[in-house]
């Protein structure tokens, strides 16, 4: 069995290599909804043997999935890099609690996503970019409950920093 340093940082190493992941949500209506975004894995601490994990994604509120986790915060996120030969590739499974970023917590985060978009070839993103009357696009965050790392014929859940 690896140890959870080991099991993180291979997580951790296909978050840094993976620019989409698929969200899954359901409206008040329990009927479910995947959408594909890019988005930035953020870890607000970096301990060696667990995750303390934030994926965060740009979406407009009206947006199917936006509205969903309005209504229903509980989600699961697929992180999987498609371009693996069949049979032999990586993936993360999360549990999360996601949701539109409230303006007090904005600034890291938005630092956070700005940073990877850039390094993407993206453009740069600030608060005032994603809040306020005139903002297109807003700053979703997802907070992971439960995570487990998929391959080799396994499925093994991951230690997560509690906090």
């Amino acid at each position: 069995m690896d140890d959870a340093r080991e099991l993180t940082d291979r997580a951790r190493r296909m978050l840094a290599a993976t620019q989409y992941l698929t969200l899954a949500t359901a409206d008040h209506d329990g009927r479910p909804w995947a959408s594909t975004l890019w988005y930035a894995a953020w870890q607000p601490t970096s301990p060696d043997d667990g995750l303390d994990l934030v994926l965060l994604w740009l979406s407009r509120h009206e947006a199917q999935h936006s509205r969903n986790v309005l209504a229903r915060p509980e989600a699961a996120i697929s992180v999987f890099d498609s371009s693996q030969p069949a049979g032999t590739g990586e993936g993360l499974q999360l549990d999360v609690t996601a949701g539109l970023v409230p303006s007090p917590e904005i600034d890291d985060p938005v630092a956070v996503l700005s940073e990877a978009s850039v390094a993407a070839g993206g453009n740069p993103w600030d608060r005032g970019k994603v809040e306020g009357p005139d903002a297109v696009l807003h700053l979703y965050a997802a907070r992971v409950r439960s995570a487990y790392l998929l391959g080799r014929g396994t499925r093994v859940r991951l230690p997560l920093v509690s906090g």
